[in-house]
């Protein structure tokens, strides 16, 4: 064992027993001390909700630091991976797919030198047979994407004969028709740039709600919230898009923040403490689970004392994109006469309230783009 790989592994089993771990959650922090030394970050967090948070995070802010360099060499730009935008390299950070979840347009490209329109080729197909589990895909890395079961562009992508793209051979028969059809190539930031640009199918969003519609389902029936809530809240959080990260950080399809309503939602879940990891909420099923649950905490403590149910999901709209507190403060600083103050009000007044005092323009804006969604699913 050498010296960096033993300090993670001691490292990580002594903050599991700091914080009072069972001896086979130690065990399974050991596993991980010795994946994270290996350099297998995204399997770590998604067996389980919560690992050592600040080491793991500290090595995914590394992994950004290295990244970032290695754009500005390579491509000129820093383009990473945002809520509604997937982004992907590899090939040394020469070849990448962008996958934008909310104009459904897919672009791969690459700066490679040598043999570029081969790359290109291949770089298409793998994007096309991306897996859905997370534990196959390193956003923060070049590394490959290890293919294998279920492409998660499998419900919103159709070939050039108007199939959905499952296997292999059908992947690269795609492929080499946008090579042959949707091939083009410019100069960017002083580099030769070869790429094609395809686009989802036009009801993409559609495709996406039935892949996860068990999963919306049941966490709906547990924590007696509507179907066409959730959806909402995922449509303007990530437009679907499973492996969303944003910059505050949020993870997943319901971006949910590892510190704060990733907490809660644990806490609720899991009985006990916790901070879910990124890889953890990159799971459709936990991140679903945990927006659902923090949701429920919203409407059942932090919000409960709003009498008007109308008004009381306004103000849980808002809550889960800016948190509780500044909702209330919206209305009054003290929070006794903050509820006072909605309970005096009819829910329209409450809306109109809402969209003209919270903090945050970005807020101002989530609460009329949930509710549009949520209709639109009801």
């Amino acid at each position: 064992m050498n010296r960096r790989y033993f300090l993670y592994t001691l490292g990580l089993s002594s903050l599991f027993f700091s914080v009072g771990c069972k001896t086979t959650d130690v065990r399974r922090a050991i596993t991980i001390g010795e994946q994270v030394a290996r350099g297998t970050v995204p399997q770590v967090g998604s067996a389980f909700p919560t690992t050592g948070v600040g080491a793991l995070d500290s090595i995914v802010r590394r992994q950004i630091e290295n990244m970032v360099k290695a754009l500005l060499k390579e491509w000129g730009d820093e383009k990473l991976p945002t809520p509604r935008e997937y982004v992907k390299y590899t090939d040394n950070y020469q070849t990448r797919a962008v996958i934008n979840f909310e104009s459904g347009i897919i672009r791969v490209e690459t700066v490679e030198k040598d043999n570029p329109r081969e790359k290109l080729r291949s770089a298409i197909a793998n994007t096309l047979l991306t897996p859905a589990d997370p534990t196959k895909v390193d956003l923060l890395s070049d590394e490959d994407v290890n293919i294998g079961g279920e492409p998660f562009l499998l419900h919103v992508v159709r070939d050039h004969q108007n199939q959905p793209i499952r296997w292999e051979w059908r992947a690269n028969q795609f492929a080499n028709h946008l090579m042959n059809t949707a091939y083009q190539k410019d100069i960017y930031n002083n580099r030769q740039r070869h790429f094609v640009t395809f686009n989802m199918i036009k009801e993409h969003n559609r495709g996406q709600q039935q892949r996860y519609q068990g999963f919306v389902t049941a966490q709906a029936r547990r924590y007696n919230l509507e179907t066409a809530l959730i959806y909402a809240i995922i449509e303007a959080e990530s437009s679907f898009n499973p492996y969303a990260v944003s910059h505050v950080p949020a993870y997943g399809l319901m971006q949910i923040v590892p510190e704060t309503g990733g907490r809660d939602a644990h806490r609720l879940i899991y009985s006990r403490d916790g901070i879910p990891t990124r890889d953890y909420l990159f799971v459709p099923e936990n991140n679903i689970r945990m927006g659902s649950a923090y949701l429920h905490i919203l409407f059942t403590r932090y919000l409960s004392r709003i009498k008007n149910a109308r008004s009381k999901e306004y103000c849980v709209i808002s809550g889960y994109n800016t948190g509780s507190g500044n909702v209330l403060r919206a209305f009054d600083r003290n929070r006794d006469r903050a509820f006072d103050r909605i309970n005096s009000m009819n829910s329209s007044q409450v809306y109109n309230h809402l969209v003209r005092n919270l903090p945050y323009q970005e807020t101002r804006n989530y609460l009329p783009k949930v509710v549009r969604f949520k209709n639109k699913y009801t």
